[in-house]
């Protein structure tokens, strides 16, 4: 989220702008519903993808869902949170999640010389 360089807390992007790098969790309420913001934590620009503050967001979200509703939940992510806390910290609570990559060219070639 790029913002003017002297508001507070903003940092340098790795894009070579100022600002945030937020990370938000919606629910989906499927094709009969809308979506629904549940959580937003507002980070330093500067600040990588690859961090525990998935956690933190995801602990937000759940708590704006009904406790009936807070174990059939699927976490759905990108790479930037595939890192082996946030995995393990979903996996202990026996939630169901999907974090998906984009499959590099050289991914692909390491993967086809397997028999």
């Amino acid at each position: 989220m790029i913002v003017h360089p002297e508001k507070e807390q903003a940092t340098p992007t790795w894009k070579k702008t100022f600002g945030f790098h937020p990370l938000t969790a919606f629910a989906d309420h499927g094709p009969a519903g809308e979506s629904e913001a549940l959580a937003v934590l507002l980070r330093e620009g500067r600040t990588g993808p690859n961090t525990a503050d998935h956690i933190e967001t995801t602990r937000l979200a759940l708590a704006q869902l009904p406790n009936a509703r807070r174990r059939r939940v699927l976490v759905r992510a990108d790479s930037g949170s595939g890192t082996h806390e946030f995995l393990a910290w979903l996996a202990a609570r026996r939630l169901d999640y999907s974090v998906g990559f984009t499959l590099g060219e050289d991914l692909q070639n390491a993967i086809g010389a397997f028999p």
